[in-house]
C-alpha cells in the first residue's frame, strides 16, 4: 500500500511539473504578443495577470470560426482601413473596434439605427460630415466612414489621453466615461472594470474586453505561418475612388468595367439605388485599381454622349395611394423590370411615399446581363 501511494505521488508531481512548464512556456510565448497588443491601447502588460476576467472568452469551435469568416469575407476593406489608421497615427488595433461594432460589414444595421462598419448614429454621422438621406448613406462608405471615425477617435483621445478610454467612450459616451472616472477616483482600467463596483455598465465592460481579446487573438497569428493570410490576404486588393456624374447608372458602370453589378455594389453600399443621386454634380464610386485605365478610356466616350444628350436619364417618382409598380410603369411607358433594376427591388412590393427612380432612357437599363 505504501508503495502504491509513493508511486502515485511521484506520478502526480511529475504530471504537475509538466503542466506547469507547458503553462510557463505558453505565457512566455504570448508575453511579447500580449504586450504589443495591449500597449497599443495604453494598457499595461500586467493587466492580464492582475485581472482573471480581463478578456472575453471565445468558443474556439464556433465563435472564433465565425469571426475568422467575417474577417475573410470583408478582406478587401481591411488593408485600406488599416493603412488609414496608421497614417493618421491611430493604433491599427482599432480595426478590432470596428470588428466588435459590425464584424467589418458596411451593411451592418442595429436596432438603435446605427449603420456601417463604424456603427454611426444618424446625428453623429451628420456631425462628422457624412451624408445620410433618401439616396445615399455614407455611413456605409468604407473610406468616408473611416475618415469620420478617425476624426472622432482622435477627438476622443484629445479629451481622454488614453486609447482604452477612447474605446470605452466610443461605446458609452465621453461624458459618461468621464463621470465613471470621477466616481472611481482614477482612470485605471483595472478599477474601471471592477465587477463589484460597476463604474461602467456591463455592456461597456464586455465591449472593451471584446476589443482587447480580438486584438490579442488576431495579433497572435503573426507568428503562425499557416494563419498569416488572415492579416495579409487583402494586401493585393486595392480600390480607388473615381468621380461619376449624377444620374449615372451603376449597372452601366459595372458593364463598362466588365464587372458584375453585385461586385461593384460590394464596394459601394453607400448608394441606396442603382442610380447615382441628382443633388451633387459628381459622386465617388470605388472600383478596383486594375480597372482605372479602362475607366479613363471609356470616360471620354461617355462625356461626349452626355454632351450630345444633356437630358437626365432618370426622374424621381413618389408613390401615391393605390399606385402599383405596374401602373407606374404604364404611366411612364417603361418596363416593370427596369424600375425594379434601377431601385434594387427584389419584387413588385412598394409602399406609399416611397421614392422610386424612373429610367427615362429605355436603353440604359434594358439589359440584365451582369
Amino acid at each position: 500500500m505504501k508503495y502504491f501511494n509513493t508511486k502515485w505521488l511521484f506520478f502526480l508531481m511529475t504530471h504537475w511539473l509538466l503542466l506547469a512548464s507547458l503553462s510557463h512556456a505558453k505565457i512566455a510565448f504570448e508575453s511579447n504578443i500580449d504586450t504589443k497588443a495591449l500597449e497599443a491601447f495604453g494598457v499595461n502588460a500586467g493587466f492580464l495577470s492582475q485581472m482573471p476576467n480581463a478578456l472575453k472568452k471565445m468558443n474556439e469551435e464556433e465563435e472564433w470560426k465565425r469571426l475568422v469568416k467575417r474577417f475573410d469575407v470583408n478582406y478587401q476593406f481591411i488593408p485600406i482601413i488599416k493603412n488609414m489608421l496608421i497614417e493618421a497615427s491611430v493604433p491599427q488595433e482599432f480595426l478590432f473596434l470596428a470588428m466588435a461594432e459590425s464584424k467589418f460589414s458596411s451593411r451592418a444595421y442595429s436596432r438603435k439605427k446605427a449603420v456601417g462598419i463604424w456603427q454611426f448614429m444618424p446625428s453623429t454621422a451628420k456631425e462628422l460630415g457624412l451624408k445620410v438621406n433618401h439616396y445615399i448613406d455614407e455611413r456605409r462608405d468604407p473610406i468616408k466612414s473611416t475618415q469620420a471615425a478617425i476624426a472622432y477617435l482622435k477627438r476622443l483621445y484629445k479629451q481622454t489621453g488614453e486609447w482604452y478610454l477612447v474605446a470605452m467612450a466610443y461605446n458609452y459616451g465621453l461624458r459618461k466615461v468621464q463621470n465613471a472616472i470621477k466616481a472611481a477616483g482614477t482612470s485605471d482600467i483595472k478599477v474601471l472594470l471592477d465587477e463589484d463596483k460597476k463604474y461602467l455598465p456591463k455592456e461597456t465592460r464586455e465591449y472593451i474586453r471584446s476589443i482587447l481579446s480580438l486584438a490579442l487573438k488576431f495579433n497572435s497569428l503573426d507568428n503562425l505561418k499557416d494563419k498569416e493570410y488572415l492579416l495579409n490576404r487583402g494586401a493585393r486588393v486595392s480600390l480607388v475612388g473615381v468621380p461619376f456624374k449624377r444620374h449615372t447608372s451603376l449597372i452601366q458602370v459595372a458593364k463598362n468595367l466588365n464587372l458584375s453589378l453585385e461586385t461593384l455594389k460590394s464596394y459601394n453600399h453607400q448608394f441606396r439605388y442603382n442610380v447615382l443621386p441628382s443633388k451633387d454634380p459628381t459622386y465617388t464610386i470605388y472600383i478596383p485599381y486594375e480597372k482605372l485605365a479602362l475607366f479613363k478610356q471609356r470616360q471620354l466616350k461617355q462625356n461626349k454622349n452626355a454632351q450630345a444628350n444633356p437630358k437626365s436619364p432618370f426622374i424621381t417618382h413618389v408613390v401615391l395611394p393605390k399606385e402599383t409598380l405596374s401602373s407606374i410603369a404604364k404611366r411612364y411607358q417603361v418596363s416593370i423590370s427596369s424600375i425594379q433594376l434601377a431601385n434594387n427591388l427584389k419584387d413588385s412590393s412598394i409602399f406609399i411615399h416611397q421614392r422610386l427612380i424612373i429610367p427615362t432612357n429605355k436603353k440604359l437599363l434594358a439589359t440584365r446581363e451582369f
